[in-house]
């Protein structure tokens, strides 16, 4: 059953279109990406849950969610974020040039193997090399604070107004290029 999921779900990608999402003017990202349909596939009703994994595929194709991350500075605690609240830096937030503001992601270091969950609120790294500012408390829990190696891997787990992507769907079937199967 998960394998005729995960191939469902590659035909479904493999037919969106490829475009540019304004992420900073739709009111909901989710809505804002189409699945095209082709004669070439038959209409099968998917899963809610698959569906969401589709378009968060699409709008992890259209962003950098891979390199090295940065972290804030402790001087800029209290100072004001891209959507108006204040940065704290014991909370688990990050800045990202280009995913929607409110987005919670799953962020791994390459280097610890430690994952952290997220919420997008400020806009940055705006030095180049980097693809990702953490919070100084997202730093310290994945390692990258003191590690040589700042390389970090991001998915997306809930874009705004969205519920969370239950774990059983963001791992996928086993055997097929995942953890599991030693990828």
């Amino acid at each position: 059953m998960k394998s005729i999921l995960f191939s469902l779900l590659i035909a479904t990608t493999a037919a969106l279109p490829a475009r540019a999402v304004n992420c900073e003017k739709a009111d909901n990202p989710a809505s804002a990406i189409t699945i095209a349909t082709t004669t070439a596939f038959p209409v099968v009703d998917l899963d809610p849950d698959v569906k969401l994994l589709a378009i968060y595929t699409a709008v992890e194709s259209q962003n950098r969610l891979s390199g090295l991350a940065s972290y804030y500075s402790d001087s800029l605690d209290g100072t004001l974020t891209a959507n108006g609240e204040r940065y704290h830096k014991r909370k688990f937030t990050a800045a990202h040039l280009t995913l929607p503001l409110g987005t919670i992601i799953e962020v791994t270091s390459t280097a610890t193997g430690k994952r952290v969950r997220l919420r997008v609120n400020d806009r940055g790294p705006y030095v180049r090399k980097f693809c990702l500012d953490l919070s100084h408390a997202a730093a310290r829990a994945l390692g990258v604070d003191k590690a040589d190696d700042r390389s970090v891997m991001i998915r997306i787990v809930s874009l705004p107004g969205e519920p969370p992507l239950p774990d059983e769907v963001l791992r996928g079937p086993i055997g097929v290029a995942s953890e599991e199967a030693g990828w």
